[in-house]
């Protein structure tokens, strides 16, 4: 039963996610590289479906991501730079407007979907990101195949064409030391790698988002929601499969025994599995933290730190996350361990 404040939140959520489909269908590709974009449609999706329901969510979902893309067409008259010169409504512009709907707003609807029929967050997380981004994918990749597209040339081409906008910023920034050729060099060398793990990372921000959102919605949600406490499941105690470790496994051995474009294949499933691993030991150091009643001071001061000195710390945590299959530092029983 839809009641007074509810329908005004509905509203209201329609209208913001109405206003952030304008937004990147705007910014086009560049969308996807935007960890933001997949924050804020996961919380705005997430909690329009925990407010609405099922039906009423799916409706202002799919009207106010429509509305807000064919708003832009109609108020736009030349091409955005986020589809490369591409015509509007041609076959590119429809393309991306489309994994954007999927990517942005279905995974999140899908997610909120398996969670209101008692799915394990985690379950709730995978099987929409795999199902969505395996369906993308392959669509790309028979596009590639079928267009004969030299995925080294594209990469090169890319990595050019944002050294030239970043330069180009920096410059109107006055720091000129990252508009010498050496730097160009060098930040030129540093797309072309993330272009790269592109497939990985896009996979990361989407899963992540969602796994940030829904924490996020449920500690400021009240514990008479069924939606976010329906399901009785303590995320500190979460822990990934024991053959979930064949993974990053195979990306290593892919790795090593393949050669050029193609050892990204397996760095793509290293980082991508790495990801996990890194959820993984933070939730291993939450539980300690909460077990040994650490004050709110020192927990804030342990994630700063964290943060600061990212490299050793991430590297310390993934690894925690990955020991954890033989040392089990929760004891947690392991006959009912998550997937």
């Amino acid at each position: 039963m839809l009641t007074s404040k509810k329908i005004i939140l509905t509203i209201l959520l329609s209208i913001l996610l109405f206003l952030f489909a304008l937004n990147s269908i705007n910014e086009g590709v560049y969308s996807f590289i935007n960890p933001f974009f997949y924050l804020y449609y996961g919380i705005t999706v997430i909690l329009l479906f925990s407010t609405a329901g099922l039906l009423i969510s799916a409706a202002a979902i799919f009207l106010s991501f429509s509305a807000g893309t064919f708003f832009l067409i109609y108020s736009v008259n030349e091409a955005l730079s986020g589809y490369f010169n591409h015509r509007l409504l041609g076959n590119f512009f429809i393309f991306t407007a489309l994994i954007q709907f999927l990517v942005f707003v279905l995974i999140p609807f899908l997610f909120s979907f398996l969670i209101s029929k008692g799915y394990t967050i985690a379950k709730s997380i995978y099987i929409p990101v795999l199902a969505i981004f395996i369906a993308f994918y392959s669509i790309a990749a028979i596009y590639i195949y079928n267009h004969g597209i030299n995925l080294s040339l594209s990469v090169n081409f890319f990595s050019a064409l944002l050294t030239k906008k970043l330069v180009h910023t920096y410059a109107k920034m006055g720091m000129k030391y990252f508009t010498t050729t050496k730097m160009q060099s060098l930040i030129s060398k540093t797309l072309k790698v993330i272009l790269l793990l592109l497939p990985s990372i896009l996979i990361i921000f989407s899963w992540m988002s969602i796994w940030i959102c829904f924490i996020f919605l449920k500690k400021i949600s009240k514990k008479t929601n069924s939606f976010f406490y329906g399901l009785k499941e303590n995320l500190l105690l979460w822990r990934s499969s024991d053959y979930f470790l064949l993974l990053p496994i195979a990306g290593i051995i892919i790795s090593i025994f393949s050669v050029g474009i193609f050892k990204y294949i397996g760095y793509n499933i290293i980082l991508l599995t790495a990801s996990v691993y890194l959820v993984q030991g933070l939730t291993i150091i939450s539980y300690f933290i909460s077990k040994f009643n650490i004050n709110i001071f020192l927990r804030i001061l342990g994630y700063v730190l964290i943060f600061i000195f990212s490299n050793p710390f991430i590297i310390f945590i993934v690894l925690t996350g990955i020991f954890d299959m033989w040392f089990n530092f929760r004891k947690i029983d392991t006959n009912k361990k998550e997937v």
